[in-house]
């Protein structure tokens, strides 16, 4: 029985270990991306709990459920509710990380015919070829590289709109794509997986650059954050804009909670009225998003643009 007793200890101080950059709200990379890992953690203390109890453990099924409890409080975003969707939106985006896959990208461009959508955002795209700008021929103005190495985001669009220029952060940092359609910015993000302090660093200046940026006006910031609404990141943008995408909607790796993570996100400011879902799977690991706005925009010709082929 000894090997077992051992063993049950250790798996409890695993599961503790996972836990503790969460509850003591660590914020240095790597352990920061163990936050984003709540709901799993939250489940393995269930079952450790669970387990604990069949055994006659009372002491440690006591902790694993304060620890269930502390947990469950300190993430309203598992409990928080998104806006409704929007009756008869102005402007309809289709947003995906394609993985530098072509095939995705024309996966995606049929996703976005059915939605009719204006614009189509990609991150992580491919190298500019041919049969990429047959699958989105449909959406001839672009704004921003075509290039997989900047690790930026790619703003397909079906009319002339106004390109921003990129925020001015420091050499390194991924590249901040942003559009103007007349009454709405539009600033779309690929933040880098916060693995080091440095790439930490970068992923927070992003934000706070996105927060910046929508103090112009409406503005619709949108992107694969690498980052859960539970995460300090996440919540920088929170306490200023309303988040569109639901935080139990799992985009990444699996569609189901606990299984996979949200890490997609929309979000806008208090003034618009918009909507975002998580759309079908169309071959990359990341499910796309569609956003709904309400608000007329007005899409019309602008200084900036350029027509992708």
């Amino acid at each position: 029985m000894a090997p077992v007793k051992d063993m049950f200890w250790i798996t409890g101080a695993i599961i503790l270990l996972a836990a503790l950059p969460a509850l003591l709200n660590i914020r240095t990379a790597p352990l920061e991306l163990l936050a984003n890992l709540r709901p799993q953690v939250i489940v393995l203390c269930i079952a450790f709990g669970c387990a604990a109890l069949t055994v006659g453990r009372y002491l440690p099924a006591g902790v694993a459920a304060v620890l269930v409890a502390v947990l469950l409080a300190t993430t309203p975003e598992l409990f928080s509710r998104v806006p409704p969707p929007v009756a008869q939106p102005a402007l309809t985006i289709v947003w995906c990380n394609v993985f530098r896959t072509d095939d995705v990208v024309a996966r995606l461009a049929v996703l976005a015919r059915k939605e009719a959508a204006d614009l189509i955002i990609l991150a992580d795209p491919p190298n500019d070829s041919a049969r990429t700008r047959q699958a989105l021929s449909e959406y001839p103005f672009v704004y921003g590289a075509m290039d997989p190495d900047e690790h930026g985001a790619v703003i397909f669009s079906r009319s002339p709109l106004t390109g921003r220029p990129r925020p001015d952060l420091p050499p390194g940092v991924y590249p901040v794509s942003i559009i103007d359609t007349g009454e709405i910015r539009i600033v779309a993000m690929h933040p880098p997986v916060a693995l080091t302090p440095s790439r930490l660093r970068a992923s927070n200046l992003m934000m706070a650059a996105a927060v910046q940026e929508a103090t112009a006006g409406p503005t619709l910031v949108i992107g694969d954050m690498n980052a859960t609404p539970w995460s300090d990141r996440l919540r920088l943008l929170s306490s200023t804009l309303v988040r569109l995408s639901p935080a139990l909607g799992s985009t990444w790796f699996s569609s189901l909670p606990v299984l996979g993570l949200p890490i997609d996100h929309a979000f806008v400011t208090p003034d618009l009225r918009a909507s975002a879902r998580v759309g079908p799977g169309v071959g990359s690991d990341h499910l796309p998003l569609i956003v709904s706005i309400q608000q007329p925009a007005v899409v019309g010709p602008g200084p900036g643009h350029r027509p992708a082929a």
